[in-house]
């Protein structure tokens, strides 16, 4: 299994994600799981941070890894994070083949058919938590790809599964030196970062990793739909594995102030459209001047939400507390009274169900897996912002409706383990290898 994240690195849901279904998939079969950087050793799996091995590029075989399917690289001069929109690059560079893939090149009438590894260097790889998601991301994913070659040419494996597209490019290039099966797991896609016009790199490895893949598994089937109808995906190599979550003893914690509270948890991007949540809070304060909304979370957008809460003047209703850790973000649900979901385009959304735990009502994009699993939640398109706030509304108005929603969620995520993820999980493996 190749990962990105690995508790206690982890950026969001996806290393939470990476967690949680290879605990439950080590009871179950003999797993190696390759990432990044490990601080810890699990004991029943053998888990691989790259860090802690002294491979240096000279290592690996002298063989170029052709990314053939990717017709142009580019340099960008900004910083990266997988789980935003991708920004435009400054200049954009042609990539012959030959040389890093950082090297200015002048533009080429015949595209380039391959990008090659960076120059060889004798020098250990490491990585902290600020290099994962740096402005060297795409380069790192190349290094990676690398040493994931060099760590696995004498491991005896059957099945190599891969998560989200920083681990594409390694998965394809074991596929090609081994002809072991492929699996390619999407916690989330560049449409649901960018939108329907999202055409850039990561789109393009993401359609790349899924045609090279055997089998492609969505974590919901409206990211399945989307990886059919945006990517071309053959419905026959889709297998819905949905995430499992938690368990949370849930507890109540007694707010700083008696108004009834609303709850945002997400990055400050696009994807979670936090501006629609200001204009969902103003709606709200319109019928329920009293309410107070916390939005917990940090991204690229965050400057711009805190300028348009207080373009509208509420200031002393809205606040922001940045990124919270666990316990901070249990704190929270255990005083919220509503979560509020609006993303733009959600494959599966883990902090509905955390939320659920709390026994705390949902207003959820319909946009989102989550529109699948939970019957107890209430439901609005991301751009309704009317039907949110009237959704929010009658939650803090109604009490019976309150525990209708409540009980409904809590029978909702019964099956929403990762054992039950785990079995999804194995029942493809045999489907591959039977």
């Amino acid at each position: 299994m190749l990962g990105w994240e690995y508790p206690p690195m982890v950026n969001g849901g996806l290393g939470i994600a990476c967690y949680g279904l290879s605990q439950a998939l080590a009871g179950k079969t003999d797993l190696s799981f390759i990432v990044p950087k490990s601080t810890t050793s699990p004991k029943n799996m053998h888990l691989i941070g790259l860090n802690e091995k002294q491979h240096a590029a000279h290592e690996v075989e002298n063989e170029s890894i052709a990314y053939s399917k990717l017709i142009k690289m580019h340099q960008l001069d900004v910083e990266l994070d997988p789980y935003q929109q991708l920004p435009l690059p400054k200049k954009e560079k042609e990539q012959k083949s030959q040389g890093g893939i950082y090297s200015k090149k002048k533009k080429s009438k015949a595209p380039a058919r391959a990008i090659p590894l960076p120059p060889p260097s004798s020098s250990p790889f490491t990585f902290d938590i600020k290099d994962l998601y740096g402005n060297d991301l795409l380069k790192n994913t190349t290094v990676y790809t690398e040493l994931v070659i060099a760590e696995t040419k004498d491991m005896d494996f059957d099945i190599i599964h891969c998560h989200d597209w920083m681990t594409i490019p390694a998965g394809i290039e074991l596929k090609k030196r081994t002809g072991k099966p492929l699996v390619v797991q999407i916690h989330s896609l560049e449409y649901d970062r960018s939108g329907p016009e999202s055409n850039g790199l990561i789109f393009q490895i993401e359609k790349w990793g899924m045609e090279e893949a055997d089998y492609v598994v969505p974590v919901s089937n409206y990211t399945g739909r989307i990886a059919f109808s945006r990517y071309g995906v053959n419905p026959k190599k889709l297998f819905t594995i949905r995430n499992g979550m938690e368990n949370i003893l849930p507890y109540k914690k007694e707010k700083p102030f008696k108004d009834p509270l609303v709850v945002f948890v997400g990055r400050m991007t696009q994807q979670k459209a936090p501006l629609q949540f200001i204009e969902i809070a103003q709606r709200v304060l319109k019928k329920k001047p009293n309410t107070r909304f916390v939005m917990a979370g940090t991204g690229n957008l965050l400057p711009e939400t805190v300028e348009s809460g207080a373009h509208h003047k509420t200031g002393d209703r809205i606040h922001f507390t940045g990124q919270l850790n666990r316990e901070q973000l249990f704190d929270l649900m255990a005083m919220a009274d509503v979560y509020c979901m609006p993303s733009m385009s959600e494959p599966f959304g883990l902090t509905a169900l955390e939320a659920v735990q709390f026994k705390v009502p949902c207003v959820i994009s319909a946009q989102s897996g989550m529109y699948e699993l939970l019957k107890g939640a209430l439901f609005a398109d991301h751009w309704n912002t009317g039907a949110f706030a009237e959704h929010i509304v009658s939650l803090l108005s109604n009490q019976k409706l309150r525990s209708k929603c409540v009980t409904q969620a809590t029978k909702d995520i019964e099956e929403s383990t990762w054992e039950h993820a785990a079995d999804r999980a194995m029942a493809l493996y045999d489907k591959i290898l039977n």
